[in-house]
């Protein structure tokens, strides 16, 4: 069967990284030390085939992914669609707080008793980000995957550069593709730049038989007809046998808190962008559908096909080796856009942003 490829990476050290606090939709810079890891990334995707890239509008996803796009040889260039879709789960009030500050601490985070557990006022819980992941797949993912089986091609590379939350909420949106109601299984934590690859496929007709009992006995259609696989769930069974089983919202704060009106500057870092901007000409057309991924907290309840998965690498970072931060805290200082490197400034260009390999600038 006709198969595409799915590249996912976490972007470079932030500003934020380098301090304990909740960042989700803070829009923190890269660090010159995580610049100078994406231009690595990018070095080492190069001469690597890709079809498209999808990144989050955070600017230190944005820039990462910019860094891979720039200098990958493909020709023509793959297009660079962003999106708010693959932002990190937004903390809502804890936005900026400390990890280990009273009522935000992270060791009041039952993350895996209940995806429904809201940290703050107005945060998204993972079920949130899972659905934002969902709207990926159906939005981003399929129309390439479906192209290749109308074609009858395996060409097809698609990268998506996001936030480790995210990430682990994508790999559990592929798994439920895979196998509905399959239990919530957390990831492990991304290296910053780091990436994980995978194979996927529509299970072929043969296979849906074979595996009716679990699929709900629906055979996968022909190509143009529609598809009519069970959507995934947004909400997993619980991983402990004392998980909360009713369907309220878990969190540390009253119902009542949930009112409280946004701070300007937390309500501010809230996308205005379109989750599904206009598509790039050369994109594969999107698969029709009823519901608009425009509106994020819509449930994505159309069907789509039951895909077939295999890993074929985890949280890849062979491409660091080597990269030592520069003393001096220069590395980790905000990097920014109009400063150069020394060897640039002297030499005229070429360098990384002040790099260190083995010790030596």
């Amino acid at each position: 069967m006709p198969r595409i490829y799915v590249t996912m990476i976490r972007h470079g050290e932030s500003m934020d990284n380098l301090t304990s606090v909740w960042a989700g939709h803070r829009d923190a810079s890269l660090s010159n030390h995580g610049y100078n890891q994406s231009m690595r990334l990018g070095k080492h995707f190069e001469d690597v085939p890709i079809t498209a890239i999808y990144a989050s509008d955070l600017s230190r996803a944005f820039t990462t992914a910019k860094n891979v796009h720039k200098q990958n040889k493909t020709n023509p260039p793959p297009p660079l669609t962003v999106s708010p879709l693959l932002r990190e789960q937004f903390f809502g009030l804890a936005e900026g707080e400390p990890w280990d500050a009273g009522r935000f601490s992270s060791t009041h985070l039952p993350w895996e008793d209940h995806r429904k557990f809201k940290l703050a006022p107005h945060a998204e819980s993972l079920n949130d980000v899972g659905r934002r992941a969902d709207w990926v797949l159906r939005e981003f993912v399929l129309p390439h995957l479906l192209l290749a089986e109308q074609e009858g091609t395996e060409d097809q590379h698609v990268v998506l550069v996001a936030h480790g939350i995210w990430l682990s909420e994508m790999m559990f949106a592929f798994k439920r593709a895979e196998q509905p109601g399959v239990r919530f299984v957390k990831t492990s934590s991304y290296q910053n730049t780091a990436w994980s690859r995978l194979e996927i496929e529509v299970v072929s007709k043969g296979e849906e038989a074979s595996t009716a009992g679990e699929a709900g006995g629906l055979e996968k259609p022909r190509v143009g007809e529609e598809i009519v696989t069970p959507a995934a769930p947004s909400e997993a069974a619980p991983s402990h046998a004392d998980a909360h089983e009713d369907n309220s919202t878990v969190s540390t704060f009253t119902p009542d808190e949930e009112t409280i009106p946004l701070p300007s500057e937390i309500a501010a870092l809230r996308s205005t962008l379109p989750n599904v901007p206009p598509r790039h000409p050369s994109l594969p057309p999107p698969h029709p559908h009823s519901a608009s991924a425009n509106d994020a907290a819509v449930e994505p309840t159309f069907p789509i096909p039951r895909l077939k998965l295999k890993v074929l690498a985890t949280n890849q970072a062979e491409h660091l080796e080597g990269l030592v931060r520069t003393k001096g805290g220069v590395g980790s200082s905000e990097w920014d856009e109009k400063q150069r490197g020394l060897k640039e400034f002297f030499a005229g260009g070429g360098s990384l942003h002040g790099e260190e390999e083995g010790g030596k600038l």
